[in-house]
């Protein structure tokens, strides 16, 4: 479901990064994961992102799976946290 709609890879980038920031519960103690899909480069851009924004435990950053990668494809990014409630149930 989407959550909103940005044009450009880097406005994309930015937007997990600005969402992470408005969401967030107790930021100091999580561990954040960032996945993608061979895309490093991106990977390492929210990384900073984040790290500039928001003081987080720690952020992690690894590939997709095998299964996932195959459904998605290259140039995937997840961004994974604990966040507040949506709203939207």
């Amino acid at each position: 479901m989407p959550v909103t709609k940005v044009k450009g890879r880097k406005k994309s980038i930015k937007s997990l990064a600005d969402t992470l920031k408005e969401r967030i519960i107790d930021p100091e103690n999580q561990v954040i994961a960032i996945s993608h899909g061979d895309c490093e480069e991106d990977a390492r851009l929210l990384e900073k992102l984040i790290k500039e924004n928001v003081k987080v435990k720690d952020v992690i950053i690894n590939y997709v799976g095998p299964v996932v990668g195959s459904h998605s494809g290259p140039g995937t990014i997840a961004l994974f946290f604990f966040s507040k409630d949506r709203g939207d149930n």
